[in-house]
């Protein structure tokens, strides 16, 4: 009986069972980011899995699975689920505390009513006491930014602007 519930020696049936515990965790954190940004989508562990795929509201409740979603799609999931994972962290007494966070491009997936999205929730977060840190070479994140560190490159030297 016991092998049919958590599975054999290697462990495997366990894993899954714990880890989906966590994962289900991270899913209603990242649910709720997700639902400031885009109320299309949200996040679903695969039964028996260790795999996401995502319910499309807008289409009855279809599901699908992550690949299916434009890179715009992505990045706003993937945003998700790193502030989802974030806010997990925080939620757990005596854990570490998350307050810098770097996005590393992205954003130039993004339509211009995402990309207002995407840097309203940032903005929102930045109040609560986060840093963040963006790197991108959208233009229009560039005036939306107060605090900026600037690379430019001139016949192979790096100048470094500070605004």
């Amino acid at each position: 009986k016991l092998n049919k519930l958590i599975g054999s020696a290697d462990g495997a049936k366990f894993k899954v069972i714990a880890q989906s515990y966590t994962l289900n965790l991270l899913l209603l954190h990242a649910n709720k980011h997700l639902a400031y940004l885009s109320k299309r989508y949200k996040l679903q562990q695969v039964p028996d899995t260790l795999a996401l795929q995502v319910i499309d509201c807008d289409m009855c409740d279809e599901i699908r699975t992550v690949y299916s979603l434009s890179g715009g799609e992505s990045f706003m999931a993937a945003l998700s689920l790193a502030l989802g994972m974030a806010d997990q962290i925080k939620s757990k007494k005596g854990s570490i505390n998350l307050d810098m966070m770097f996005i590393d491009e992205g954003f130039g997936s993004l339509d211009s009513q995402s990309l207002d999205q995407a840097i309203d929730c940032l903005i929102d977060i930045q109040q609560d006491g986060k840093l963040i840190g963006i790197i991108s070479h959208v233009s229009e994140l560039k005036e939306r930014i107060d605090h900026k560190i600037i690379l430019s490159r001139k016949n192979k030297e790096t100048k470094i602007a500070i605004e």
